[in-house]
C-alpha cells in the first residue's frame, strides 16, 4: 500500500545539492556542489506560467504581467534562443488595442511580445494531465529551466500531476562538478532524428553522445527506436482486437518486448524511464498472456518500480501503477502455484 500524497507539497530546489553558474557555450547552467546519489529529487517545482498548449503570444504576455515583481524579472532574465513565430496574426490583434499614432512605441511592444514568446518556447515544460484524454499544458520552471540538454542526460525531469509540481531526480551518481544536464527530447534515436528535433531550441547538440557519434550506438539508437514503436503499435493493436488476440500473438509480442529491454541495456540506457515503460507493457502482457510467463511479470514489475521510484518518486502515479501492478503479478504468480 503506498503512502497518501500530499497535492500541495512545497516547491523547492536543492540549493544545497548545486549551483547555477555560466557555461563556455550554454549560458547558465546547473552544477552539483557535492556527490548526488541515483535517485535524488533536486528539484519539486511549481511553475510560473500553466498555459493550454493553444496559447498565443498575447495570452504569454497577460500570464507574465500578472507576475509579482520578482517573479517576472525572473522570467525576463531567462534565456531566448527559440526563434520568432511564423503566426503573426496575434499583430493585428495587438494593433487594434493599442495607439494607431503610437507606430514607434508599438514596434517595440511587438518586439517585447517576441521576446516573451521566445523565453517562453525556449524554456517551457509539457505538462501531460492526469487524464490521458484532456490536453497537455505548457508550464514554465525557471529554476528546472536552467537545466541544458544532453542526449546522454545525468537527471530526469517530468511533470507530476498529483503533486503540481516539476520533479527533477539524478538518474545515476553525480560527481561534485558535474553539470546537472537533462534530454529535452526522447533520446532514443540516432544522431539525425535527435538534432532535427532539437532545432526548436535554436542549437546543435555537442553532447557526447552526438559530437563524436559511434556508429555502433547511433545504429542501437535507431533499433531502440523502432522496437519502441513496435511495442507501442502492437499494443495498439491489442487493444482494439483483444477478445481475437491468441497466445501467438502474445508470444510475439512479449518477444518484441525481450529485444527491446536487450537494446536498451545493452546502450547503457538501462536505469532510464524509457525502460520503466517497457517494462510496465511487458508485465501486462504476460499478465494476459497465461500460464508461464509468471515470474517474468513479477520481475518485470520490480524493475519498474524501481526505475519509477528513482526517475519520478513514489508520489507519481508511475509508480503507483507499478506498485499495483507487482500486487497483482505476485497473486497471479502465488495461484499459479496451487
Amino acid at each position: 500500500m503506498t503512502a497518501a500524497i500530499d497535492p500541495n507539497p512545497n516547491s523547492y530546489a536543492r540549493h544545497d545539492l548545486y549551483e547555477e553558474r555560466e557555461t563556455p557555450l550554454a549560458g547558465i547552467g546547473a552544477f552539483a556542489t557535492v556527490a548526488i546519489p541515483s535517485g535524488t529529487r533536486i528539484f519539486c517545482e511549481e511553475s510560473f506560467v500553466m498555459l493550454p498548449e493553444t496559447a498565443a503570444h498575447l495570452d504569454l504576455h497577460r500570464a507574465v504581467a500578472a507576475l509579482p515583481d520578482d517573479k517576472r524579472a525572473e522570467f525576463w532574465a531567462l534565456a531566448a534562443s527559440s526563434k520568432p513565430s511564423k503566426d503573426v496574426a496575434w499583430v493585428a490583434t495587438l494593433r487594434a488595442c493599442c495607439d494607431d499614432d503610437a507606430s514607434g512605441a508599438f514596434n517595440i511592444l511587438v518586439e517585447e511580445y517576441e521576446r516573451a514568446w521566445s523565453i517562453f518556447e525556449t524554456n517551457r515544460f509539457t505538462c501531460k494531465s492526469l487524464d490521458a484524454a484532456e490536453p497537455s499544458m505548457l508550464g514554465l520552471f525557471p529554476r528546472a529551466a536552467r537545466l541544458n540538454h544532453s542526449c546522454a542526460p545525468n537527471v530526469f525531469h517530468r511533470y507530476n500531476p498529483l503533486i503540481r509540481r516539476l520533479t527533477v531526480h539524478a538518474l545515476r551518481d553525480i560527481a561534485a562538478g558535474e553539470e546537472l544536464l537533462t534530454s529535452y527530447i526522447d533520446i532514443c534515436h540516432p544522431t539525425v532524428t535527435r538534432r532535427q528535433l532539437l532545432r526548436h531550441w535554436g542549437f546543435r547538440c555537442c553532447c557526447t553522445a552526438c559530437d563524436s557519434p559511434d556508429e555502433e550506438e547511433d545504429s542501437r539508437r535507431k533499433r531502440m527506436e523502432g522496437l519502441f514503436n513496435q511495442v507501442i503499435n502492437r499494443e495498439r493493436k491489442r487493444v482494439r482486437n483483444e477478445a481475437n488476440w491468441t497466445a501467438k500473438d502474445y508470444e510475439r509480442s512479449l518477444g518484441v518486448v525481450m529485444k527491446a529491454m536487450g537494446v536498451l541495456e545493452q546502450g547503457g540506457m538501462e536505469e532510464t524511464d524509457t525502460l520503466g515503460v517497457i517494462c510496465v507493457f511487458g508485465t501486462q502482457l504476460a499478465g494476459k498472456a497465461g500460464r508461464g510467463w509468471e515470474e517474468e511479470a513479477v520481475e518485470w514489475a520490480k524493475r519498474a518500480m524501481e526505475i519509477d521510484r528513482k526517475c519520478l518518486g513514489e508520489d507519481s502515479k508511475e509508480y503507483m501503477r507499478a506498485a499495483e501492478l507487482l500486487e497483482a503479478a505476485t497473486r497471479q504468480k502465488d495461484l499459479a502455484k496451487l
